[in-house]
């Protein structure tokens, strides 16, 4: 034989151990326990010999086995039959079979063999196999992919990242050790990473305090404020127009440039329209603008003539009744107080034109006054446009100029067309009129100073705009876009698309944030928060800024006072008397007690309202010149409010809104904190603000915020003095209102009485802790702890220990704070299974390690490796002989209902692979099989037991589908809760018992206030579980289903209980879940627990002893959108409530 003819003889006997193993695992994978081909080709024996026979190498040896087994064949057929030749090949044969004997006695080959033939490990060869590595990701990382792919690419960047590591990090880092030492530098290290740490904490709590917000803020308010000047501009242009009609025609299109377009007729309309622009638009710009720059931020003095206490610093702006020369001496343009016609006229004036009698309601002592522009005048500090650019004042000053030449033109040309105005109702009178030479003179002026304000605002617009703006943007509408909803929205979504868009972006998002944070910037534009806040002020009558210093730490607290505009009796007197600015120069002035004959109301109602975490009180009523209760149109009585605010005016509450310390203009600790100073450039000027902000700035805490919150409310009870107040906190802002509320409320004595308080924590959270567990991961809870060790946020604490009526609101499908770490669940944990502790509530947890266990091998708890023989099966709670749960009742309670879930999900997969197999076998439709189209037809008794699984497994599908759509009365069903994790589980049945009776007691109170029951027989009944509409029925289908109530869902789980056959695997859960029902079902229906959620929910305290958790209010609006009309109404039938019993 040939050397070649002997390697290919050879090349046969390697492969045969190789493909012997794999023969021998596919014939393990075929076993008759795995009934469907697919499964025994998923099985994972046979995935491994299908990976070695699939392999490269094996392929090689297939081939090449081929390829000699063709030329032995034929070598065969064309060699001599001697003896000898035979003999050869027959030794040569046999010396093949001892290889193949060496090979089967090789380690590999016995490690292959013991896992082929072990069932003990086949589960965890198959969870081996199944197992996602790092290795599977790098599909995802084009850069990593072609590193792994390629030895000297990877080379390459390791170099390069070691050459970068060593020069930007290593090298400076040694440098400096030289000169403060190795453990130096380590404690620097630390000292850093704890630094940015709470920085990056700082900036996610309160991001309010981040000056990108302010840009953010400044750059829609920017946006539009240009399209309003836009308009008025374009108003204004057409009234000009429509006078220029009335004269001659040809004289009119030589002064146009056209000689059609605009009739006499059109003035009525054009002038209404201007009325609109003049006072909403112009005017409000002017008077902000003037009070911000003529007078330095200084706001109308509120405090009586007669008084000498400060009297000479008063702005005379808004001296409504005094003469004309002391209005010269203050504003230099004539244009802030009412002009007569035989009044002097200064040099800036027009020549022979008079300043328009503009109305004034109410004399100057009346709190409900209005301006010259009929706008609620700007009382307090209104702001000193510090930190702005040179060209931002620059706009401002030249903004300012051009209203003023604008405004002087409209009036000199509305009073030379008098004589137009005068006949506009009468239009034959109208067809006849005809413009002086004079009107048309100030008419030109106007178009011209009309063109000139145009050209500022392109150019402040596009100082503005930003690369995404489009011009469908610009033509949105300028009224809704700008409400509170909309612009907390935007800014969430804004926040939300630069730190979402790549891995790259939220690293530079963050870097971003933190150096606006060491070194603020300039503000950019002249329409910036003290412009905001001046609009803001003039849309609402009676509404003033005022200061109130803080309590503890030293700083200032920037208030806003809107007072309900329902009752005008009650002015004049505390309400209107607040303190002034404590500006540089300036003199506080002392908040004036009210005399003791004063009339005062006998019941007066304040809110203080507590701001989201992004919130700011310039921002709190939206961004636009629209809406308040100013320019109240007959239309606007029957629109829904589009913030608190006006919520809360109308239903006669004044409300007072405030910034937390570190949040626009309030500040904490000393006078330095304060920005009164202008923007410095300059590299010494970075490193001024770089160290002030790193050591000396004053950084809001939790403890901050609830400190300021109590210090506000202390203000409003024992200066101003109320009847009642509402502390109302929203997201983060519940944590400072309840704050306020316990310090409120349990430091009040019979010596120094607190006003009637009700607490409303609106969509917060039990602790920050929690969230930030459910929003990034387990590890932040610690993580928070260890950075903030002063920080409390324990929110569910301070509820429960304030001593008044409280009212929690939580929507289940709140996009930001997660339902399990609500203020909700917190109290719920507390009031059932803590015993009133609420430290870590919220936190995830895990369960029981035999629960663990169980889950892992996906048995029954009973037959977990940890139970063993001794373990009894739990029985499930009993009313009235057990009047809280355990925690070990709740988690099994979990484990049971996560176990059905668990086998009907796998039944569910099952059902569906059968189903695909019949549908591959082509079967006739509506004929069941129960084999695979590779098999031979089972025998009957096969056939039976097939189709004896496939019922069972049907059945339990339908339990879970029905046990899934269990309604809670709190929010999500019992499917959501069992997906989320078992402590998520254990939440939802704690919320159930703890404020589901109130969700009953809400739908019950019609039925017993129809027939005037008692109160002994105020009982509730199996209908008041049903939240289901009238015809759902219709609405239904495969994927869409309502929550079952628990009484219907407890009679279906009896039933379908009554076949022991088909849910022989989860018996013993099914009836631990049913008991626990039942447990739930006689405990809300019970006259004690419907006794003490009526009490609750009519803002009742509780007995002393009682764990008091408040009145649940059930909200389906989510994190940042305003209530819906029906659960506004509820909340004002839950306060009018508290406030009658009080």
């Amino acid at each position: 034989m040939s050397a070649r003819d002997e390697e290919d003889s050879l090349t046969v006997a390697v492969p045969e151990p190789l493909t012997a193993f794999a023969s021998q695992l596919r014939s393990y994978g075929s076993c008759p326990s795995l009934s469907t081909p697919r499964e025994r080709a998923q099985s994972p024996t046979h995935l491994l010999a299908s990976f070695l026979m699939a392999s490269p190498a094996s392929a090689e040896l297939e081939e090449s086995s081929l390829v000699a087994t063709e030329a032995a064949d034929l070598e065969i057929e064309q060699a001599p039959t001697d003896a000898t030749s035979l003999a050869g090949e027959t030794i040569e044969v046999e010396g093949e079979s001892d290889d193949e004997e060496e090979a089967k006695d090789s380690p590999l080959e016995k490690m292959v063999t013991m896992l082929a033939n072990n069932r003990s490990l086949s589960p965890l060869v198959d969870r081996l196999l199944h197992q996602r590595v790092a290795a599977n990701r790098l599909a995802q990382y084009p850069l990593l992919e072609a590193l792994s792919q390629n030895g000297r690419y990877a080379a390459v960047g390791f170099l390069g990242a070691y050459l970068v590591v060593t020069i930007v990090i290593w090298i400076p880092l040694w440098l400096l050790a030289q000169l403060i030492t190795e453990g130096g530098v380590y404690l620097l290290i630390l000292t850093s990473i704890v630094y940015g740490g709470r920085c990056l904490l700082r900036l996610l709590a309160f991001p309010g305090t981040n000056v990108r917000v302010y840009g953010e803020i400044e750059t829609e308010f920017a946006k539009y404020s240009c399209r309003m000047l836009e308009g008025a501009a374009g108003a204004v242009e057409d009234f000009a127009k429509s006078i220029c009609a009335a004269g001659s025609k040809s004289k009119a299109g030589r002064i146009l440039g056209d000689d059609s377009g605009w009739e006499i007729t059109d003035v009525p309309a054009t002038h209404k329209r201007l009325m609109v622009y003049k006072d909403r638009v112009l005017g409000v710009y002017w008077e902000v603008l003037h009070c911000l720059l003529e007078e330095g931020g200084r706001g109308f003095d509120p405090s009586p003539m007669g008084d000498t206490n400060g009297s000479s610093d008063r702005n005379g702006f808004y001296r409504l009744g005094e003469n004309i020369s002391a209005c010269k001496d203050t504003c230099k343009r004539n244009l802030c107080c009412e002009r007569k016609d035989t009044a002097e006229r200064s040099s800036g004036d027009i020549e022979g034109v008079d300043m328009p009698r503009s109305p004034i309601s109410g004399s100057l002592g009346d709190k409900r006054a209005l301006s010259n522009y009929a706008n609620n005048p700007l009382v307090g500090d209104i702001g000193n446009m510090g930190n702005l650019t040179a060209q931002a004042r620059s706009d401002g000053r030249e903004m300012y100029t051009l209203l003023t030449m604008l405004l002087i033109d409209l009036s000199a040309l509305e009073s030379s067309s008098s004589n137009i105005l005068r006949v506009m109702e009468d239009k034959g009178q109208l067809k006849n009129a005809t413009a002086s030479p004079e009107t048309m003179q100030h008419a030109t002026k106007l178009m011209q100073h009309t063109r000139e304000l145009r050209e500022l605002i392109s150019r402040i617009k596009l100082s503005s705009e930003t690369d995404n703006d489009t011009e469908d943007e610009a033509q949105q509408d300028e009224e809704a876009e700008m409400g509170a909803e909309a612009v907390r929205n935007r800014l969430e979504e804004q926040g939300t698309a630069a730190a979402s868009s790549s891995a790259m972006g939220v690293v530079w998002s963050a870097l971003q944030a933190f150096a606006n944070m060491i070194d603020p910037p300039p503000h950019k534009s002249i329409f910036g928060l003290d412009v905001i806040r001046g609009t803001f002020l003039t849309r609402y009558r009676g509404a003033r800024q005022f200061w109130v210093k803080r309590n503890s730490g030293g700083g200032k607290l920037d208030v806003i006072l809107i007072p309900s505009p329902k009752d005008d009796e009650k002015s004049a007197s505390a309400e209107s008397l607040v303190p002034l600015s404590p500006r540089k120069g300036r003199e506080d002035v002392k908040t004036l007690v009210p005399e003791r004959d004063v009339k005062v109301d006998p019941k007066r109602k304040a809110v203080l309202y507590c701001n989201p975490n992004a919130g700011l009180v310039e921002v709190a009523t939206g961004m636009g010149l629209i809406g308040g209760n100013v320019h109240k149109d007959g239309d606007d009585d029957e629109a829904d409010p589009t913030c608190w605010t006006e919520l809360y005016i109308e239903n006669g509450y004044d409300v007072y809104l405030f910034n937390y310390a570190g949040y626009g203009r309030s500040y904490g600790g000393g006078a330095w904190n304060e920005i009164t100073t202008e923007y410095s450039h300059g590299v010494l000027g970075v490193l001024k603000r770089v160290l002030f902000s790193t050591f000396l700035a004053f950084k809001p805490s939790s403890e901050s915020l609830k400190a300021d919150a109590a210090t506000v409310a202390q203000h409003i009870a024992d200066v101003i003095g109320v009847d009642e107040l509402i502390l109302h906190g929203e997201s983060i802002g519940g944590m400072a209102a309840a704050g306020a509320a316990r310090v409120l409320t349990t430091n009040a004595t019979a010596a120094t009485p607190k006003p009637s308080t009700l607490l409303i924590c609106d969509r917060t959270f039990s602790n920050l802790e929690a969230v930030a567990q459910r929003l990034v991961g387990q590890w932040t809870g610690n993580a928070i702890r260890l950075l903030t060790p002063s920080w409390s946020t324990d929110v569910a604490r301070d509820f429960l220990a304030a001593k008044c009526p409280k009212i929690v609101g939580q929507d289940a499908a709140d996009e930001i704070i997660h339902d399990y770490s609500s203020l909700k669940v917190g109290l719920s944990f507390a009031g059932e299974l803590t015993k009133g502790q609420t430290k870590n509530v919220g936190w995830m947890m895990s369960p029981p390690v035999e629960i663990r266990l169980a889950d892992v091998d996906n048995v029954s708890i009973a037959n977990s490796r940890i139970a063993g023989n001794g373990f009894q099966v739990k029985s499930p709670p009993t009313w009235p002989a057990d009047k809280r749960l355990t925690w070990s009742e709740a988690y099994h309670f979990a484990a049971c209902v996560k176990r059905i879930g668990k086998l009907a999900t796998i039944a569910k997969k099952q059902m569906q692979r059968l189903e695909e197999s019949v549908l591959a076998s082509g079967e006739a439709e509506g004929i069941e099989l129960l084999y695979s189209s590779d098999q031979s037809p089972p025998s009957l008794g096969n056939r039976e037991s097939a189709s004896l699984q496939t019922r069972s497994r049907k059945t339990l599908i339908k339990l879970w589908s029905s046990l899934a759509c269990c309604d809670g009365l709190c929010g999500h069903p019992l499917g959501h809760a069992v997906k989320e994790g078992f402590d998520c589980t254990v939440a939802w049945l704690c919320c159930a018992v703890v404020f589901g009776g109130q969700v009953l007691a809400e739908k019950a109170e019609k039925r017993w206030d129809e027939g005037a029951m008692a109160g002994d027989s105020r009982v509730f009944l199996s209908e008041d579980f049903d939240s289901r509409p009238k015809g759902y029925e219709w609405d239904e289908d495969d994927l869409t289903k309502h929550p079952v109530p628990i009484p219907e869902l407890i009679a279906s789980l009896k039933e379908m209980s009554a076949n022991k056959n088909a849910l022989s695997e989860v018996e013993s859960e099914l009836s631990y879940v049913i008991g626990m029902l039942e447990y739930v079902v006689a405990r809300l229906t019970s006259k004690e627990n419907s006794a003490l959620s009526s009490k609750r929910r009519n803002g009742q305290e509780d007995e002393p002893g009682v764990i008091s958790t408040g009145c649940f209010l059930n909200l389906h609006c989510g994190h940042n959108n305003q209530y819906s009309t029906e659960e506004r109404e509820k909340l004002l039938a839950l306060i009018r409530r508290a406030g009658r019993d009080r």
